[in-house]
């Protein structure tokens, strides 16, 4: 009788739904004519595997959040986790950006060792970090899938090899989640590409786990969030073995703590949620120095907030000193290790110096200056370049149909997405001033570190990846529907589904995407 009852309780669920599903199947079909070619519908089998699962995954997850409209945190976890999992299967072997180096940095670190080592390759007279040669056999199949490669129908191969570069500049804890994933595959002695796999969903639990508990946090814009969160290559870079996702995942979790102290009451702050806050800052910062710069939310809240003058203290105080561990990492220890890897040759072959940049500047300031000047200009090519998956030269793909309707519903959404607080004009100037902030730096830091020296391209080096946190932010400088257009008030679950049913869309239009370029 039960079964029966809840059979009915679905079905009725779908009828009362049954346009936001419709119109999601019809985003689905969109997308597959606009991006599977004659090809594809000559022999369609897989294509149309895929677009069933989409359509299925989907539809649950529409008649889920009608379910849990007040528990966005688990709606937020099933979306990234069902449609990552998805990613993480037919995302080809290592061709999500940098994935190599990050898989032998991970698979180091899964045999316990916090540093990674640069040592001579014996019998050669280069140097290079010892793995083992499964490694090697990914790597020499990267960007195939698992239908034209074997590596999923041999073990795990553990004799010693090397790779020539491991991003040993990064610390150890951001790939932990990946390390754990390629234990297991070696503990159970499973096929290779099962590292690849175990490795993607341990990173891509961890980005929903941290993102979950970041909606739960904020007591407000947890919709602006969950878009940011959600966005395609945000899942993407997931559902991989890249520490993008950790510095995305910890970015949500501070600016979400920083919600949860801007809205809190009087004397209510207390050193827990400090400390967190702080600590995601750095977990964020040593990987990507500018983000330290969310440590400045703190001065968008008032002392009164703070249970004692001693945490309002350490709150002004405790950004400076981010920036000094900051510093003391970059310097002391990232930046030489940076060039372990082909980047020495790279940097040596094309004039890259950060020094020789520095000096340049100085004595060109007539041409230096209005280059820096024209930072602003490269918004457009970085918001297009959200939508560039693979970033491989040889192997990466857009669409710049799916970068354009997502430009049109972000903006849309950010202007008019109704708020249920007012951000006073000087904190959203606070918060513009951040924001900038990071946005800046970022190509301040990579021009130096990246560019050629008296090179006129800003873009070098920096991609639309490292900004997808900063999303965020626009909808809270930029959004002006505090109690101004009363029909989107009134109408708000209607429009809360209207905006999953996009974003879940949007993800699937990326997934159909990867399947017509990659199978």
């Amino acid at each position: 009788m039960n079964y029966k009852n809840n059979l009915n309780i679905i079905f009725n669920d779908i009828l009362d739904l049954k346009y936001f599903i419709i119109a999601y199947i019809l985003i689905l079909v969109f997308f597959s004519f606009s991006f599977y070619n004659l090809e594809n519908y000559l022999n369609p089998g897989f294509e149309i595997v895929i677009f069933l699962i989409l359509g299925l995954i989907g539809a649950i997850s529409i008649l889920y959040y009608n379910k849990n409209r007040k528990s966005l945190h688990k709606v937020v976890f099933l979306i990234i986790m069902v449609f990552g999992i998805l990613c993480l299967f037919t995302s080809p072997i290592n061709d999500i950006s940098d994935e190599q180096e990050h898989f032998t940095h991970s698979e180091i670190v899964s045999q316990g060792e916090i540093l990674t080592e640069y040592v001579q390759i014996p019998g050669t007279n280069v140097s290079g970090y010892k793995t083992i040669h499964s490694i090697v056999l990914l790597a020499e199949n990267a960007g195939m899938n698992v239908f034209n490669s074997d590596v999923d129908d041999k073990k795990i191969n553990h004799t010693v090899d090397y790779q020539n570069s491991a991003f040993s500049q990064n610390p150890f804890y951001g790939y932990l989640p990946q390390a754990i994933g390629i234990f297991i595959a070696k503990l159970f002695d499973l096929n290779t590409i099962w590292m690849l796999w175990l490795a993607r969903f341990f990173n891509l639990l961890l980005y929903g786990g941290i993102c979950a508990i970041a909606i739960k946090k904020a007591p407000i814009f947890k919709f602006p969030l969950f878009v940011a969160m959600c966005l395609p290559i945000a899942i993407y870079q997931g559902a991989s073995m890249s520490i993008d996702s950790t510095i995305n995942a910890f970015s949500f979790l501070s600016i979400a703590y920083f919600l949860n102290m801007y809205k809190s009451p009087d004397d209510s702050i207390n050193w827990k949620t400090l400390t967190i806050f702080l600590v995601s800052c750095l977990l964020v910062g040593l990987i990507k120095i500018p983000y330290l710069l969310l440590g400045f939310l703190l001065y968008l809240i008032p002392k009164e907030k703070f249970k004692t003058f001693n945490q309002y203290i350490v709150s002004r105080i405790g950004v400076f000193g981010l920036f000094l561990i900051g510093i003391l990492w970059n310097f002391g220890y990232a930046t030489h290790q940076l060039k372990n890897s082909w980047r020495g040759e790279y940097f040596t072959e094309n004039n890259v110096s950060t020094k020789g940049q520095i000096e340049y500047i100085i004595n060109n300031p007539s041409e230096s200056i209005p280059r820096f000047l024209q930072i602003g200009n490269t918004i457009p090519n970085t918001f297009n370049r959200l939508f560039y998956f693979s970033n491989t030269a040889l192997r990466e793909y857009s669409s710049n149909l799916l970068g354009a309707l997502y430009a049109l519903f972000f903006g849309v959404f950010s202007l008019i997405y109704p708020s249920s607080i007012k951000i006073k004009l000087s904190n959203r100037v606070k918060l513009f001033l951040i924001a900038s902030g990071i946005y800046i730096s970022t190509f301040i830091i990579q021009y130096l570190s990246w560019a050629p020296i008296g090179n006129d391209n800003l873009m070098n080096g920096v991609f639309g990846r490292y900004f997808i946190s900063l999303l965020v932010f626009i909808p809270l400088i930029f959004g002006f529907n505090y109690k101004k257009i009363d029909i989107l008030y009134k109408n708000k679950e209607n429009l809360n589904l209207a905006i999953i049913t996009l974003i879940i869309g949007f993800i699937a239009g990326m997934i159909i995407l990867t399947i017509s370029v990659k199978y």
